[in-house]
């Protein structure tokens, strides 16, 4: 037994731990959501009295448990275990007082979680899964950033069209109306700001907060709150989709760790992670199809085909926008019909009308409801007035596309006119679709100068942060136009169905930007699977092999490309640890 095992956590049970996460991902995300939140219910101000003392108690009670553990099988002595005891106890007084003191206990708690992630990691030891462990450390400080995030996020900030629970508008009050009157909105659905939308993610919300409140007992905020438990669980999903797209091209060491560094840490998730309408629900549906898509491709059976039909179909359902990724998985579907036509053809046919039968009822039937009690167009979008402040179509498309003036650089945040204390008009709206993207891919549409009164040194930060999101941004795309080309671990079919579903979610982003010329309409969240798609592409350069006549040049890339993205996750954190920092006034 080496030393590190002897005082560490032994190779079967560390094994035997990560085959039990392995086997099923989704459900341990799950459960530890649902652990947590109890002791938060969403929000720090819902922090129930007797948190504290559940959590030092239970911290005490773990270690107390491994310390009378090493003291039994001879690993350290009595007195050892004494003084262990004692400090173990003494610590967690300390830290708890301290915590109920402090004034960012979301940041208290994001730093106690990396301190102990860090110990257990550096404690495990495995004979077969360290590639597994150290993406169990990545994803673990990446859970724990959203976490904080959603701690130290309300249901009302950085929002997008939720509005307010208890009004007569947006996706809050489509959950309200779900719960009082347990039924589909019987009304033209255009008559109110975004009951439009498909059902899925609403009903789900209403049901959770039904369940809290009514059956659990949590108060009226709290249980509205604690839907962000919900959307943190999507997120999740979102990021363990992305892990096993990544795991699939048989990826290792960095050229496996960098991608998943950068889908872990990336703004656009820590704020889905927060965001409880339903574009992480509809996000994770369309990774979902595209895992299953390539499940199926290696094994062509009817649970296969069934398993993207609930997919698609849930997505839809979720956000009629998730069927952007059907006319990639059809390209798949037609590769695989056009290569076996001779010899299993009837087979195909069948499990593509199977595909049909369940995935067009999931995902239509409530426009097919809509359209037929109120005429309202299968593919209907909110309609907004061009009489809004945000409204941009004064520019032709052609201008706004164009225009990279330097004026639009000075501020790295997403810009919209307002009134300021005169009630004059200030400032302009954002207006060209790429510049919008990328500062709305790292800020959202609601920071800006004002976010960072109290820490204006984080100004500075965030240009870094924007500047070197866009570098990384273009090498990024520049790697996945290479890869397409170049023979990879990556299949032909593969390679069609990821390069088609990145430039599907690129044409409806622009075209969006055409038919709705507002600035709301540039939003990074319509294409977040675009950040893990190119994420891919990065780590199959990274993954080039030897032999390879560009191999030093693969190296160099490679290692400036850690570095930076590194930087890159780092100012991640530091600038929404920042975000959340709690405004102190004296």
């Amino acid at each position: 037994m080496s030393r590190s095992e002897r005082w560490g956590i032994s190779a079967a049970k560390t094994d035997a731990f990560i085959k039990g996460i392995a086997a099923h991902p989704y459900v341990c995300a799950l459960l530890v959501c649902l652990l947590l939140n109890p002791f938060y219910l969403g929000a720090a101000e819902n922090v129930p009295p007797n948190a504290m003392y559940m959590e030092s108690f239970g911290v005490l009670l773990t270690v107390l448990i491994g310390i009378y553990i090493m003291y039994k099988r001879g690993k350290i002595g009595k007195i050892q275990a004494c003084v262990f005891g004692l400090s173990a106890a003494f610590l967690d007084y300390v830290g708890a007082k301290r915590f109920s003191q402090a004034t960012d206990k979301g940041l208290w708690m994001l730093v106690g979680g990396i301190a102990v992630v860090s110990v257990l990691y550096a404690c495990a030891n495995t004979d077969k899964f360290q590639t597994q462990l150290n993406a169990l450390f990545i994803f673990a400080i990446g859970f724990l950033v959203k976490f904080h995030y959603v701690f130290n996020t309300s249901v009302y900030t950085r929002q997008n069209d939720v509005h307010v629970f208890g009004g007569d508008s947006g996706h809050a009050a489509y959950m309200e109306y779900l719960i009082a009157h347990r039924a589909l909105p019987n009304f033209d659905v255009r008559e109110v700001w975004q009951f439009c939308h498909p059902p899925l993610h609403h009903i789900i919300c209403a049901l959770w907060i039904d369940i809290n409140e009514n059956v659990l007992g949590v108060g009226h905020n709290p249980a509205r709150e604690s839907l962000q438990t919900l959307t943190l669980f999507y997120a999740m999903c979102i990021m363990i989709t992305a892990y096993k797209l990544l795991r699939r091209f048989k990826l290792q060491n960095m050229a496996l760790y960098v991608p998943l560094l950068m889908i872990s840490f990336h703004p656009a998730f820590i704020l889905m992670s927060g965001a409880i309408n339903n574009d992480v629900l509809s996000a994770a549906f369309m990774m979902g199809a595209v895992l299953c898509t390539l499940n199926w491709y290696d094994n062509q059976t009817y649970a296969n085909i069934l398993k993207i039909a609930l997919c698609v179909g849930l997505g839809m359902m979720t956000k009629l926008s998730a069927a952007i990724v059907a006319p990639a998985i059809a390209l798949v579907f037609l590769a695989v019909f056009i290569k076996k036509i001779r010899t299993d053809w009837l087979h195909l046919i069948g499990q593509f009308a199977a595909f049909g039968v369940v995935c067009v009822p999931l995902g239509l039937w409530f426009e097919i409801r809509n359209y037929i009690k109120w005429k309202v167009p299968i593919t209907y979008v909110q309609e907004m007035p061009n009489t809004v402040m945000q409204y941009i179509g004064d520019r032709s498309f052609k201008e706004r596309l164009t225009d990279f003036s330097g004026e639009q650089f000075k501020s790295v945040f997403e810009q919209w006119l307002c009134y300021d204390d005169k009630g004059e008009l200030t400032g302009y709206n954002e207006y060209n679709p790429i510049i919008a993207l990328f500062k709305n891919s790292l800020f959202s549409e609601s920071v800006n100068e004002t976010t960072f009164e109290n820490t204006p040194y984080m100004l500075t930060a965030t240009r870094v942060f924007f500047w070197l999101g866009i570098a990384l941004a273009a090498v990024f795309l520049l790697l996945m136009v290479v890869m397409l080309v170049k023979k990879c671990e990556m299949r032909p079919v593969e390679k069609t169905l990821f390069g088609f579903f990145y430039i599907s979610m690129i044409f409806n982003y622009f075209k969006m930007c055409y038919d709705y010329p507002f600035t709301c309409t540039m939003n990074f969240r319509y294409i977040t699977p675009t950040v893990i798609i190119t994420s891919i592409f990065c780590g199959l350069f990274m993954n080039i092999r030897k032999n390879n006549e560009h191999l030093c040049a693969v190296k160099a890339v490679s290692a400036v490309l850690t570095l930076l993205v590194g930087a890159f996750c780092v100012l991640s954190v530091i600038t929404y640890i920042a975000i959340c920092a709690p405004v102190i006034t004296e």
